[in-house]
């Protein structure tokens, strides 16, 4: 695989950071009640009690992962479980997910990361929003899967929330590496990564490409993985299945836009911040920091902050491949 580019790993963190930014308005929300495409993409919309531009737990835990990585100059579970844990020892954390809260609230009570994940049967995305930029470090699936395994189950013990961590971290990785995505090859390659930690969703995604025609594809993403429907109408719950399925559908069907795919996803409903924090991250590792609108960029929160961050992890990146 290629290495990133700095453009590559600013347009993932960056990226990652604006499209929550851009949903966490809209988070719970059916998508006849969210603005336009050319609404979102015009400026942040206003998020009550918040600045312009803010985003959420995604971006929050995503970056406390990537400035782990960066202060030990490698990955180390321990440090990653410490700097997300501090977050909660800081109360700063906007929006965050119960499962999240309790495995940090575990490791502030223990210091034990080993097993502060929630237990099996609490499946939410509180994984795959922050394993994108982890897709980048990467230049084999040896070892990308059980490393990103591990940092997954920091916050979740269920094999499904593992899974689609993983899945997010090779769709990025192999969305950098690619310059052509074929929806069936990019989905069997994603879903044979996940096969050993959860056969549902290997098989789910094994399926995604059958349906990108199907008029009802909506209804198969945001009702996957459960026996009974929560809801009549297609949303996106901040389960893992739906989430991982939404966030690679929207970027199989809009492979040629950072704002096209982001927009697309936003609109889909539900979990927004979350889809727009994924899509955004992958988004960006593919067509990179030029891709994403300035004006966003320009009233992102502390975007000055996680621009150097982001090019100290991609000098990580090169540093521990020998490419300084």
């Amino acid at each position: 695989m290629n290495r990133p580019t700095e453009s590559s790993v600013l347009g993932t963190l960056i990226g990652g950071a604006v499209g929550d930014a851009m949903g966490a308005p809209f988070e719970g929300l059916w998508a006849d009640s969210i603005p336009s495409a050319e609404s979102l993409a015009a400026s942040f919309h206003e998020y009550h009690g918040y600045p312009n531009g803010q985003y959420t737990d995604d971006t929050q835990l995503t970056l406390a992962t990537i400035r782990s990585i960066v202060d030990q100059k490698d990955i180390v579970v321990a440090d990653i479980a410490r700097q997300i844990a501090e977050l909660w020892r800081h109360h700063s954390v906007i929006g965050p997910g119960g499962a999240c809260t309790q495995a940090a609230e575990h490791y502030l009570a223990t210091g034990d990361h080993r097993n502060m994940g929630a237990s099996v049967g609490q499946a939410g995305n509180g994984t795959a929003m922050r394993t994108a930029a982890l897709g980048l470090w990467f230049d084999d699936q040896k070892s990308l899967i059980p490393t990103v395994a591990d940092i997954s189950r920091i916050t979740h013990q269920d094999s499904r929330s593992v899974a689609g961590g993983v899945a997010i971290a090779v769709a990025a990785n192999q969305l950098l590496s690619s310059s052509e995505i074929n929806p069936r090859d990019f989905c069997s390659e994603i879903s044979d990564a996940c096969r050993d930690i959860n056969t549902e969703l290997a098989d789910l995604l094994q399926q995604l490409p059958d349906q990108l025609n199907d008029d009802g594809i909506l209804d198969f993403i945001a009702h996957a993985g459960q026996s009974t429907p929560e809801f009549d109408k297609p949303i996106i719950s901040p389960f893992v299945i739906p989430t991982v399925l939404a966030s690679i559908y929207s970027i199989l069907i809009n492979l040629d836009s950072w704002i096209g795919a982001v927009t697309f996803s936003i609109r889909l409903g539900g979990d927004v911040d979350t889809l727009g924090a994924i899509v955004g991250a992958l988004a960006g590792a593919r067509h990179g920091i030029d891709s994403i609108p300035q004006n966003l960029i320009d009233c992102l929160q502390d975007s000055k902050e996680i621009e150097v961050l982001a090019t100290r992890y991609h000098l990580a990146i090169l540093t521990q491949t020998g490419e300084d």
